[in-house]
């Protein structure tokens, strides 16, 4: 949980302003009573209402609340915040939240129709699951899931610029950029949300 708050720091710190704005504005939009705290009644009422309902528990909560005061602060949301936002996932067979590395089904992460299936180390290294497609079984660890897919992506590029032009006027077709700060969308999203949110009991999306 350490590395994640600190991620989510580092995010927050690098944002610009208005950014850092609409972050505060989040977690006053959840603090329901405006008491500067989040209470695990409005931690609860939240997550569920966003449909977080996995995470939504005493046992996350006080992962979350890092001084073990029975609230959390604005650093504590910002970390429930990025957890969410990034998609952090539960370990499909024993549940718990993977905080670190974890492996993957290849087919599901491809797949547009199928939600993706995560191990966490200890569950794929004990062969706890049964997952698999047609008796096939494929799970990468994330960072090498991530180095495939970009080398498979390149090569896809070069055999593209490959492809004999039959106009001898060729034109070059700029490739799509992918600079899109996902960190900057997700607070765009969390603006949209928190006007939605703020209709039904300030229940709003994370940081």
């Amino acid at each position: 949980m350490e590395r994640l708050r600190a991620i989510a720091d580092a995010h927050y710190r690098a944002a610009p302003p208005p950014v850092k704005a609409l972050a505060y504005d989040f977690f006053r939009a959840l603090d329901a009573n405006q008491d500067g705290r989040v209470s695990l009644h409005e931690f609860l009422a939240f997550m569920k209402h966003d449909g977080h309902t996995r995470l939504a528990n005493p046992h996350f909560f006080k992962e979350l609340d890092r001084d073990g005061n029975g609230a959390l602060d604005f650093w504590e949301v910002l970390t429930l915040f990025y957890i969410i936002k990034s998609g952090r996932p539960l370990c499909e067979c024993c549940g718990i939240l993977i905080p670190g590395t974890y492996f993957s089904c290849v087919e599901c992460f491809d797949s547009s129709t199928v939600a993706s299936y995560s191990l966490c180390i200890y569950c794929y290294r004990s062969n706890k699951s049964s997952h698999n497609h047609d008796g096939h079984q494929q799970f990468l660890d994330t960072f090498t899931l991530l180095e495939n897919k970009k080398r498979v992506r390149a090569e896809n590029q070069r055999r593209f610029w490959q492809r004999p032009n039959p106009s001898p006027h060729a034109v070059e077709v700029p490739l799509p950029a992918e600079t899109m700060n996902k960190w900057k969308a997700a607070l765009t999203a969390l603006e949209v949300g928190l006007s939605i949110g703020s209709i039904s009991t300030t229940l709003c999306t994370i940081l």
